[in-house]
């Protein structure tokens, strides 16, 4: 489990959790003083009958099965949406390098991501939180030709063994050469990501949320296996997280919680159509 723990105009303790255990959820709600506001990111299984609940949703993500190795990984690649475009990217590597985890790497990052979520209409990343948050995050940036065109801030919980690109950036509004290139090379990114991730013994790398179609379709053409993941919002004083919500969403309009400007997610007790879920 990771945890992510801020104070808030030093009012009341904020704190998120990724990928808890049942056992640890409930001990960390159960203990909830007042002023507390916690949030479980990408629990799975579902976690019932959680005290101080405020609110929940779930949703369905990508999971790829690291511990396989990275034949297996090949394998399990759509060919002609997914491999073939990796394949298309290798034969462009003299022009191609990828820094991590380096103070260039955090840099061109932002940069490009800042960049990326101006033109989409979404908030930016600060410095401040990746410095924050090195301790579970590291950034892979793709340069071709020495500028910046691909980024992935990836965050790594060793102890369930789990990997997830968090935010993602690259140069694909700009132009259509842009677009092009990005398509080979940040498939490219992700591939090199896996055999990196799979060295180092994680199990599992999650693609997150499956998006809009179009993003969909690019996180399935990787393989894997579609997993229901839920999460939490809970406070010891309801109104508290409540009025957090209100005015993160309706005064500042930054997302908060649920993920209004998508279409995948689901309510407890709704099915989707289109698609087969699992459970861990």
């Amino acid at each position: 489990m990771i945890t992510i723990e801020q104070r808030v105009h030093r009012l009341f303790r904020y704190r998120k959790f990724w990928f808890p255990s049942r056992s640890q959820a409930m001990e960390i709600s159960e203990s909830l003083r007042a002023y507390d506001v916690v949030r479980f990111f990408a629990a799975s299984p579902a976690l019932d009958n959680l005290p101080h609940l405020v609110e929940r949703y779930m949703m369905p993500t990508v999971w790829i099965d690291l511990s396989a190795g990275p034949d297996a990984l090949l394998k399990g690649m759509k060919k002609k949406s997914c491999l073939c475009m990796i394949r298309r990217a290798e034969r462009m590597l003299d022009r191609v390098t990828i820094e991590i985890g380096s103070e260039k790497a955090n840099r061109d990052f932002l940069i490009v991501y800042n960049d990326f979520t101006q033109a989409k209409g979404l908030p930016e990343l600060s410095a401040r939180w990746i410095q924050e948050n090195s301790a579970h995050c590291e950034t892979l940036v793709l340069y071709l030709e020495g500028n910046p065109l691909c980024g992935h801030l990836v965050l790594l919980d060793p102890e369930t063994g789990i990997v997830r690109p968090l935010y993602s950036g690259s140069r694909r509004l700009e132009s259509p050469e842009q677009a092009a290139a990005c398509g080979m090379l940040n498939r490219y990114l992700h591939w090199q990501e896996m055999q990196r991730y799979y060295a180092q013994g994680f199990e599992t790398y999650d693609f997150g949320g499956l998006g809009q179609a179009s993003i969909a379709r690019f996180k399935l053409s990787f393989g894997g296996m579609v997993l229901i993941q839920h999460f939490y919002l809970l406070s010891g004083r309801q109104w508290i997280a409540r009025l957090g919500k209100f005015v993160y969403e309706q005064i500042l309009r930054r997302r908060t919680f649920l993920p209004k400007d998508e279409d995948w997610y689901q309510s407890p007790g709704e099915t989707s159509q289109s698609l087969t879920f699992c459970e861990s």
